[in-house]
């Protein structure tokens, strides 16, 4: 069975899907979950802001205050997040729960946190879009199964989604 479960959130009710399976996964398993959620870096919302990728100093102090101040209430929000998700698994007797907030592109940040915790299974939702809105949306679940290696990767969709 697993030893430790790696579960992806970001705040929105879709990644909180994926809760209930890691769940009974960890009570089953005896397993620890991991919790982690990635914001941006400072880096990436200059780039952003910007339309092209340079050194966040060489922009000017307010953009970089702006980043700073963006980061900070990414990492506020972040934590509120996973310390409720922590308190909800901690109440249905999951014993072990750590939270990680990575900075970075999500589904990179994702499976260096899969390699880095040792978590030998991610556990994530996804809304399972195919062809041209996959295509031109992208898919950070998608970019996690295909380049997680040493686990496995339960990717859990919507509850209600696609019954119609």
């Amino acid at each position: 069975m697993f030893t430790k479960i790696l579960l992806p959130l970001d705040g929105s009710d879709l990644s909180r899907e994926a809760l209930d399976d890691a769940r009974e996964l960890a009570l089953k398993a005896g397993a620890p979950v991991v919790l982690v959620q990635v914001i941006d870096s400072e880096a990436q919302l200059i780039a952003q802001a910007s339309g092209i990728t340079i050194e966040p100093m060489a922009m000017g102090e307010i953009t970089v205050d702006a980043a700073r101040a963006s980061v900070a209430a990414q990492r506020e929000a972040a934590t509120r997040n996973l310390d409720a998700a922590k308190t909800e698994l901690e109440a249905a007797g999951v014993t072990s729960v750590e939270t990680l907030i990575c900075e970075g592109q999500a589904g990179d940040e994702i499976v260096e946190a899969a390699a880095k915790v040792g978590a030998d299974v991610v556990v994530m939702a996804t809304h399972g879009r195919t062809g041209f809105r996959r295509a031109i949306l992208g898919s950070v679940a998608d970019h996690v199964a295909r380049n997680t290696r040493n686990a496995s990767v339960l990717l859990v969709r919507p509850h209600g989604e696609g019954d119609d």
